[in-house]
């Protein structure tokens, strides 16, 4: 009996190990130590304005494990910051790492796009997702740097961190999402053999080109054609 009692505990003790061991691996697959290596300090009495959509964590969930983290959006270094036993990490820029964060059901998910002639990974709000046509939001941050004055009647402004406009992005087959052109006439080429459709399509309904909803409903219905 005795001898039964020791192997089960060796047996719970292994069991507990394993289980730590893929804990740590799994947190280890999908975040990153915080990188605070910037431009500017963003810790900067000087500095005015957010880097943050929103500026405190909230609570996430993430499609890829299931669990629920402490988030919030970093749009200036487009980054995603997670919370867990006091730290602060960023999740890894993964593909089909979904996150919905549960006050609002707003999903962001990472995606590859063009950027400067680059190609790069960044995290996007998704608006529609269809194996045909995919439609995502790109919330920005821009910094300003600070002036200082050059004559004794200017003054001196501070860094600034500004909320830029939403931009819109398009992905076809779940590929490389394309940002949209403001021009109506570059958006419709975007839909190809298909632009007639759209246009006949928008019209009708008297949809806009530039405005969230009525995209959403555009690419909707190109995606039945």
């Amino acid at each position: 009996m005795k001898k039964y009692f020791v192997s089960s505990i060796v047996i719970f003790l292994f069991l507990s190990n394993i289980s730590i061991h893929c804990q740590v691996s799994n947190n280890q697959q999908i975040l990153n130590d915080r990188n605070t290596v910037t431009s500017v300090d963003l810790r900067s009495k000087k500095l005015e304005g957010s880097p943050y959509i929103n500026k405190i964590f909230l609570p996430a969930k993430l499609e890829t494990d299931g669990n629920i983290y402490s988030m919030k959006y970093n749009a200036y270094q487009d980054e995603m910051e997670v919370e867990k036993d006091g730290k602060q990490f960023n999740l890894i820029k993964k593909i089909n790492h979904k996150i919905t964060f549960l006050n609002d059901n707003k999903i962001y998910s990472p995606y590859s796009f063009k950027e400067n002639n680059e190609y790069k990974v960044g995290f996007f709000v998704v608006l529609l997702e269809d194996k045909k046509i995919s439609l995502f939001l790109k919330e920005k941050v821009k910094l300003y740097d600070e002036v200082k004055p050059k004559t004794g009647y200017e003054k001196y402004q501070p860094p600034k961190l500004k909320r830029m406009d939403d931009s819109f992005y398009i992905s076809y087959d779940s590929k490389i999402a394309v940002q949209v052109p403001k021009k109506k006439k570059e958006i419709l080429a975007l839909f190809s053999g298909k632009a007639d459709d759209v246009e006949s399509y928008a019209k009708k309904n008297k949809l806009g080109f530039n405005k969230k909803d009525d995209l959403i409903k555009i690419c909707t219905y190109y995606s039945t054609l």
